[in-house]
């Protein structure tokens, strides 16, 4: 039985091993960049890397795991059957390994699922790798191939046969236990977030984190979630038609009302993103009374927005909305495609470019819905999560309770160089609502957790700004708050738009005006533009922003969730079924062509996706 295991075992490392060889000579093949690097980023990349290694050598160890299972009386089966799963799976790993090296040149980016369109267009394939060494490359690929089937036969013929017969029952049971305690390398460990591409992302250094990524893993991964399919499922009109039609809706002019005064410009900017906070618990905007008595108490010290939307369901495309602008996708998440998001605008690297220093602070994991991996893309200089608290701080599931980050984060910002940019993401509002202190709200159902969890960060919320007042940088800097996406509680009122309904609000000492309210129609993707134009900061590309103070602006909001969306204009919304086309809800008295409109912004922004 012990010689089962140390075959396993031995195979298992060959391969994380093999995963790190490969990785050296990405190294060296792109040897400049290896160099501009620095000896210490490399070593960090390959440590960072091998967390992914031996995730995906985990897979490869699956099936050789499960069939060692039926080994107990004859196994000669299983070593010719392992010579043919070597042969074929080492074969793939180093081609793709060698494909690798030169694509990553071209494109810029780990080779992934969107290799697979050039099956389609042979010659455009060829041609595009005209200047690539392919004679050394092909030489290279051979020398890896022999190297790695010699060594994986090599320990298959000196463990394999000297197997020893044992109980059948025995054997099958250890062996299909040993299968499934591998599904914990395989997700990384036992965090909350499985593997994904923020596990291994550690750098502001886009080549250190490029390296980092194990290449089967990575195109595994994209063969399997994203594919590379280029269809739009949402083809209502000519495309031409469709995008001059969302184009109208955006006029990118210079006129716009000032709130902030820039007088003593540059402006520090914090935003402190709430988690699923719904505008039906807020009493300022007619929701539950009683839930969030500090925001409803600092509606009188800023300005209110009483009618903004969340651009999607999930904090994932809430975070993209926000920061970059980018409207969410209804049946997948652009953050999890770092190729993708990385083409995406974003304010931290806007900010970090005009001189400002860049933040994110979170109590939880980053690695969660490969937030992280696009943090890193998009600017921010500074990281913090849940791994720079203690674990009595921790609630059971998510992280570091929100008094408890926003201390941290309030201390931080006194020792932080001005002027900065930085953003803060809390938790204790999400399921299952975990709060540190005395029941307010009491109940026990989902809905009474629910509130009263919000009443917890409300309190957080307001003490934090109680105390950021009494700082020397409050003077200078606009606070904002707002949510990462609403939520079905409560349940009364029950409807789309009520659900994707959001508040916010600005604080701090450059307001010009306080204790107002702004009642336009308005998407979180529009707080970008807004942010910039209102710093006298350049807005145009971000071309999905439409800024709410600008002169002679359309005001809409759109909301996509899965298979659906919302249309709202200042007059009426329509909730639409992409599935069956259906108007699931609708209100006011919009004209029919505003549904147009809607499948129009459908189209054209899940075809901006397709295209980056």
């Amino acid at each position: 039985m012990l010689k089962r295991i140390r075959f396993l075992a031995l195979y298992g490392l060959s391969w994380i091993l093999f995963f790190q060889l490969f990785r050296i000579i990405f190294f060296i093949y792109h040897f400049k960049k290896s160099l501009d690097l620095g000896g210490a980023l490399l070593v960090q990349s390959a440590l960072h890397g091998l967390r992914m290694d031996i995730s995906f050598s985990g897979y490869i160890l699956m099936i050789p795991t499960l069939l060692i299972a039926a080994s107990s009386i004859k196994w000669k089966w299983y070593q010719n059957f392992l010579h043919w799963y070597s042969a074929i799976v080492a074969f793939f790993m180093v081609l793709l390994t060698i494909f690798d090296l030169e694509l990553f040149r071209a494109w810029g980016f780990r080779i992934d699922a969107t290799s697979l369109i050039y099956l389609k267009t042979p010659k455009e394939a060829f041609a595009s790798m005209g200047a690539a060494p392919v004679f050394p490359l092909l030489v290279l690929l051979i020398l890896l191939l022999v190297l790695v089937i010699k060594i994986l036969f090599t320990i298959q013929k000196r463990t394999i046969p000297y197997f020893s017969g044992s109980s059948p029952v025995f054997t099958a049971l250890l062996f299909i236990f040993l299968a499934a305690v591998l599904v914990i390398p395989i997700r990384g460990g036992f965090q909350l977030a499985p593997m994904n591409e923020s596990a291994v992302y550690f750098s502001n250094k886009s080549f250190a984190n490029y390296a980092a990524v194990n290449v089967p893993w990575n195109y595994s991964r994209s063969l399997l979630n994203e594919g590379f399919d280029k269809h739009n499922p949402f083809n209502y009109f000519p495309e031409d038609k469709a995008k001059a039609t969302v184009t109208s809706l955006y006029h990118h002019g210079i006129e716009h009302e000032q709130l902030i005064d820039t007088t003593n410009a540059p402006v520090n900017l914090i935003i402190i993103i709430w988690e699923s906070f719904t505008a039906k618990i807020v009493e300022k905007l007619n929701g539950v009374p009683g839930i969030t008595p500090q925001f409803d108490a600092l509606t009188k010290e800023g300005i209110l927005f009483t009618n903004m939307y969340a651009s999607g369901n999930r904090s994932d495309k809430g975070m993209v909305a926000i920061l970059s602008g980018y409207p969410a996708q209804p049946t997948t998440s652009i953050i999890k495609i770092p190729n993708k998001t990385v083409s995406l605008p974003s304010l931290p690297r806007e900010f970090r470019d005009f001189g400002y220093n860049t933040s994110f602070y979170y109590g939880g994991e980053t690695e969660f819905a490969n937030m992280k991996t696009y943090f890193l893309q998009q600017g921010f200089n500074t990281i913090v999560d849940k791994n720079a608290f203690n674990g009595a701080d921790m609630n059971s599931k998510w992280g570091a309770h929100d008094h408890v980050v926003l201390n941290k984060f309030l201390t931080d910002l006194d020792q932080k160089k001005q002027p900065f940019f930085t953003t803060l993401f809390t938790l204790s509002s999400h399921e299952p609502f975990e709060v540190p202190v005395k029941t307010v709200i009491p109940g026990n159902d989902q809905e009474h957790l629910f509130l009263n969890a919000h009443h917890y960060s409300d309190a957080s919320i307001g003490e934090f700004i109680k105390n950021a007042k009494t700082k020397p940088w409050w003077k200078n800097t606009l606070i904002v708050i707002l949510a990462d996406h609403g939520h079905p509680l409560p349940e009364k009122p029950a409807s789309k738009p009520n659900e994707f309904h959001i508040p916010m609000l600005w604080l701090g000492g450059v307001l010009k005006k306080k204790n107002i309210t702004i009642d336009s129609l308005c998407s979180q993707t529009d707080l970008a533009a807004t942010l910039l134009n209102q710093l006298n900061l350049p807005s145009k590309t971000f071309n999905w922003s439409n800024d709410i103070f600008m002169t002679n602006r359309t005001s809409f909001a759109y909301f996509a969730f899965m298979n659906g969306f919302g249309w709202m204009r200042p007059n009426g919304f329509i909730v639409r079924d992409n599935i069956g086309g259906n108007i699931t809800e609708k209100s006011g008295n919009l004209k029919p062509e505003e549904v147009d409109y809607g499948k129009s912004y459908l189209q054209a922004s899940f075809g901006d996706y397709l295209k980056r």
